[in-house]
């Protein structure tokens, strides 16, 4: 964690809550001092102050569980009506794939009293064009836009009919779902893909809620009784916040969170040592109902470390903080979310950051 003063042990320390354009900061600050809490804006531009990027909002650490409640209710004004009309988004290919999803899907929303929306982006005839990490890919298809509408429009019927037959056999949740076709700028019928090219990788850059990915040779049984999870942290008080948008995701009643921490070749030992402490300390007084546990480890290339933890631990779920960076980042500097994408059977949550 960010700190100001010397002593890292000092609940008076400041801390950095959130990273703004100018105006959602000085918004954000009002809210926090509405309730009580003393904020205060860095990296400022003095002369053009509303010109100002990456403006940092900072708060005593003490104050930190109270203004998660603020930035909480910040992002999710209507939580009453959110509970009660929580929308799950699937995207279909009409692939084997797709019924996978599926089941995990309407299985969410029948515990969380939810809804489904199935969504089918079909390839645009004229040309195909998208810029996966950098990389550029033009085709062309034989059939028009009429066509391939006409085709995804039947394939998407067939589906909800298959969907339909699951719920009255009892193999789906019985819950309300709606589906939708749109016209979009790249294929959905090339199952095997290049990790750069990764639809998924790209959804899970640019969505700013949550993503589940669910590879497909994944035991969606354990999806129904989560208890063994792994949450990637960078030990920053932004984790916080992931964790706490987690908890509202998923029951985590008697869940066993394992905390991974990936080690870094250059490294204050103090300071990592120190931020560890102070995340467990956070994490064992706020979730009481859960079990937390600190791992450090070392991911190779190959991730032979993590697939080993994942089997010992008996991992259940995959909890990644994902930050959105830009195009050149996300080609020479994958980061862990897609690493562990490309590389695991295990269910993935990608909860995005600020």
């Amino acid at each position: 964690m960010a700190s100001t003063q010397s002593n890292n042990n000092d609940p008076n320390r400041l801390i950095t809550l959130a990273i703004h354009t100018y105006d959602r900061a000085v918004i954000l600050k009002f809210q926090l001092e509405q309730a009580g809490i003393t904020a205060v804006l860095h990296n400022v531009n003095l002369s053009e102050p509303v010109v100002s990027a990456g403006v940092r909002v900072r708060i005593r650490e003490k104050d930190l569980p109270k203004a998660l409640a603020v930035v909480e209710s910040e992002q999710a004004p209507n939580k009453a009506a959110l509970k009660n009309d929580r929308k799950v988004l699937i995207p279909v290919d009409f692939s084997d794939y797709s019924i996978k999803s599926c089941i995990v899907g309407f299985e969410y929303a029948r515990r969380y009293h939810g809804s489904v929306v199935l969504l089918h982006a079909y390839m645009n005839a004229e040309r195909k064009f998208t810029l996966p990490f950098g990389s550029d890919r033009y085709e062309r298809s034989g059939d028009d836009d009429n066509t391939l509408r006409t085709k995804a429009l039947l394939a998407m019927k067939n589906l909800r009919s298959k969907l339909e037959k699951m719920i009255v056999d009892g193999k789906l949740a019985n819950v309300a779902f709606e589906t939708a076709v749109r016209e979009g700028t790249a294929g959905t019928s090339q199952k095997e893909r290049a990790a750069l090219g990764s639809v998924t990788a790209e959804v899970l850059d640019a969505c700013k809620f949550p993503i589940m990915a669910i590879p497909k040779d994944a035991e969606t049984s354990r999806l129904a009784n989560v208890k063994n999870v792994a949450f990637f942290s960078n030990l920053i008080p932004n984790d916080l916040l992931s964790f706490d948008l987690f908890s509202h995701l998923l029951s985590v009643n008697k869940m066993k969170v394992s905390i991974v921490h990936v080690e870094e070749k250059k490294s204050n030992q103090k300071y990592t040592r120190e931020a560890k402490e102070q995340i467990m300390k956070y994490c064992t007084e706020h979730y009481t109902q859960c079990e937390f546990q600190m791992t450090e480890m070392k991911l190779s290339d190959d991730l032979d470390e993590f697939r080993k933890f994942t089997e010992e631990k008996k991992i259940d779920l995959i909890v990644i903080p994902n930050k959105k960076t830009n195009i050149f980042a996300r080609l020479f500097n994958p980061s862990i979310a897609h690493r562990v994408l490309f590389s695991s059977d295990t269910p993935l949550l990608a909860v995005p950051i600020q």
